[in-house]
């Protein structure tokens, strides 16, 4: 007789919600528990009034075509648009286009630069010769290698430190081949067309696609359970029990789960042996703080991200939410649309300070910018408190040690996506996560470990349509 399959997901982000859908597909119906008050992770789209956030710059793109199905059986065509990826860095008043062009490195700051950006590269390939740098290198080797010394300096280590919060010796190189494009020595006419990449983008921001699961869901009268805190994780021999927040209870025959491991693991009863409780907590986040601010005039700012590495701002990074989708802002409105990033740890004061503080920040950029901050219309806030998992020396030990212990003492529980797995997949990859884990549930034989661990960069070949 086929055992009653009553599983529980913790989590409404892009993993836990494509968990349900999976599971919904298959005949099963799970109970879905969401800390916050909103669905979609960091990928949902905050709104005040007629204006939209974008919390992270979310790019739809795929090279699984599971993924890509799900996406079109959630919106209509026309709620995608097709946007084309423009980034730049601004170092020393020069916006640099992303991904690095040779061109631009040996023009655009001048020719004295470009030339000792260029020894500087030799002299580094010269200097390793026929060695290549190893998966056990850290972010400064790694950048010091593919870019030279100078260009690493002046591109990628202020701006790894200001975003991951570290030295980049204690940094792991690993993500790195998958999020940083080498350098384009391509013609001109080759680099344009290498440089067109056109991913689609819901119309109303990345929100609109996981509230239309979550619409899809409760019409299949599964309806995630908001601000329900999961506190406690009981195992027995034969089920799951969650405890939440206000002390109600569940019980389910598995357990999928995207809270960040090291919650995951501080939540389990019976307790974990020592040295796994250890290795959990020596994982770490960082939290995005946004603040999106709207200028009554339109400035010249023609690109999607600008990635400032520089020590004038205190921003890691700066979207220009026009460049996304018209329709992140009210209808008519004609003036410039920017979202200022700031990354810190959860621990840091500034993850409790005030909207005003959070507003001076940002006005101060504005001014290294040369913009007005007299022409501010409106400013806007959204915190996201466990955003990125961050790749440190103790993470792939540690993630290791906790993975190999769920698998041995709770095969029904499954970690899945970003903070789930404490890995920094793209959104497509915490979905296959969870797709993968629904299918181990049912008794296939694949590893939802096993998901993007491919070191080259990823981006290449995707599906978008």
């Amino acid at each position: 007789m086929e055992p009653q399959r009553n599983p529980l997901i913790i989590g409404a982000g892009p993993a836990g919600l494509t968990a349900a859908l999976t599971l919904a597909r298959n005949g099963v119906t799970p109970r879905i528990y969401e800390a916050s008050e909103h669905v979609g992770g960091l990928a949902r789209t905050p709104r005040d009034g007629e204006w939209r956030i974008d919390p992270g710059g979310h790019r739809f793109f795929t090279r699984h075509k599971e993924v890509l199905d799900l996406w079109n059986s959630l919106l209509a065509p026309d709620d995608w648009i097709s946007v084309r990826r423009r980034s730049a860095m601004l170092v020393n008043g020069h916006y640099v286009r992303y991904p690095l062009s040779g061109r631009d490195l040996l023009t655009q700051m001048g020719y004295w630069r470009g030339l000792h950006g260029l020894s500087s590269l030799l002299r580094s390939r010269i200097g390793r010769g026929m060695r290549r740098i190893g998966d056990s290198a850290n972010f400064r080797e790694w950048g010091t290698d593919e870019f030279g010394h100078y260009w690493y300096r002046l591109f990628f280590d202020g701006y790894v430190r200001k975003t991951w919060l570290a030295d980049p010796n204690e940094i792991t190189s690993d993500w790195a081949n998958q999020r940083i494009k080498p350098i384009n020595w391509h013609s001109r006419r080759e680099r344009d067309a290498v440089d067109h990449d056109v991913y689609r983008y819901p119309r109303l921001g990345p929100g609109q696609v996981w509230e239309a699961a979550s619409a899809a869901l409760i019409d299949l009268g599964i309806v995630p359970s908001l601000g329900s805190r999961v506190v406690k994780i009981r195992a027995d021999r034969t089920c799951w029990t969650v405890e939440l927040e206000n002390g109600d209870t569940a019980s389910g025959d598995a357990v999928f789960s995207s809270m960040p491991l090291r919650l995951l693991v501080g939540a389990l009863e019976p307790e974990p042996p020592r040295h796994i409780r250890v290795a959990a907590e020596a994982l770490k986040h960082r939290a995005l703080i946004t603040v999106a601010v709207a200028l009554r005039r339109r400035y010249d700012i023609p690109f999607n991200w600008v990635y400032t590495p520089g020590e004038a701002f205190q921003a890691g990074r700066i979207q220009n939410y026009s460049h996304w989708s018209s329709e992140l802002s009210p209808k008519d409105w004609d003036g410039t649309y920017l979202g200022f990033e700031y990354f810190i740890t959860p621990d840091r004061e500034l993850w409790t300070a005030d909207d005003e503080h959070l507003r001076s920040l940002a006005e101060a950029d504005l001014h290294a910018l040369g913009i007005d901050s007299s022409l501010i219309e409106r400013v806007m806030v959204v915190r996201s408190h466990f955003a990125y998992p961050i790749s440190d020396p103790a993470r792939d030990r540690s993630v290791a040690l906790v993975r190999d212990y769920l698998r041995e003492t709770h095969p029904t529980l499954h970690p899945v996506g970003r903070n789930g797995m404490h890995r920094y997949d793209n959104q497509d990859h915490a979905m296959l996560s969870a797709m993968h884990s629904v299918a181990r549930y049912f008794g296939e034989d694949v590893d939802p470990w096993q998901v993007n661990t491919d070191r080259s960069y990823h981006e290449s070949g995707v599906l978008k349509k």
